[in-house]
């Protein structure tokens, strides 16, 4: 009689354990690492001169639109500063600049890419669109920005012991030096890295890396090299644009 009672008093305890074998395992949900926003910095090398810009270097971000697909009218032929630059009405090109400036360094890098005018409330595009300015890969530099305005890409400007270039050939009415298409073909911009920032405010974190030929108005060429971007960037785009 006691053997039977302790076999029914042990009966809980062996169910107890069982249900505690038979309980599966809850998962452990891994912890997204936090991404911090970088500042802003930039080094490139010309005329064998490296450049640098970052910690307590000032930068800025601009955006705007401009007629894509332009072509040069004149009033007559005789006046040739008095002048436009008509677009077609269908398309318009977007652009994202990014000024970056120390003691070193002076440089914009413009993010450019034309847009149809539906896709484009008040001119501006969606996140979504604003956001293929950024893929990573290689990107094209854009030679008639500020001209034509028929490429998409990267434009470049940079200032050299006072002087101003680009790389771009803009047009300047009478005082234009014409540069034949196709002089950025030993050029480069990629952007190796495209990574929203989880820390702070967001936005997005990109890393590239880029040459580019620069000229002037007097037609001086330089050579851009070695070049390495890091921008914090919070996109402007319209809250309604596709």
């Amino acid at each position: 009689m006691k053997k039977l009672k302790l076999i029914y008093a042990l009966l809980p305890l062996l169910a107890f354990t069982s249900c505690k074998k038979d309980s599966p395992v809850k998962p452990v949900t891994p912890t997204k690492p936090v991404i911090a926003a970088v500042s802003d910095s930039v080094a490139y090398t010309i005329d064998g001169v490296t450049y640098t810009a970052d910690g307590m270097s000032l930068s800025s971000i601009s955006s705007g639109t401009e007629d894509a697909n332009r072509k040069l009218v004149y009033p007559d032929s005789t006046n040739k500063y008095a002048y436009s630059l008509v677009g077609k009405p269908d398309s318009v090109l977007f652009f994202e600049k990014h000024t970056i400036l120390s003691n070193s360094a002076h440089i914009n890098v413009i993010f450019v890419k034309k847009f149809y005018r539906q896709q484009t409330p008040l001119n501006f595009p969606g996140l979504k669109s604003v956001l293929t300015l950024f893929t990573v890969g290689k990107h094209p530099l854009a030679e008639d920005f500020e001209w034509q305005n028929s490429q998409n890409g990267i434009a470049i400007d940079a200032a050299v012991s006072n002087k101003g270039y680009s790389s771009y050939n803009a047009y300047d009415g009478a005082t234009t030096v014409v540069i034949p298409p196709g002089f950025q073909k030993n050029s480069s911009f990629e952007i190796t890295s495209f990574v929203h920032a989880t820390d702070g405010f967001g936005g997005y974190n990109l890393e590239a890396k880029f040459t580019a030929t620069l000229f002037n108005r007097n037609g001086e060429q330089k050579k851009l090299e070695n070049g390495y971007l890091r921008l914090h960037i919070d996109p402007m785009y319209a809250d309604k644009g596709i």
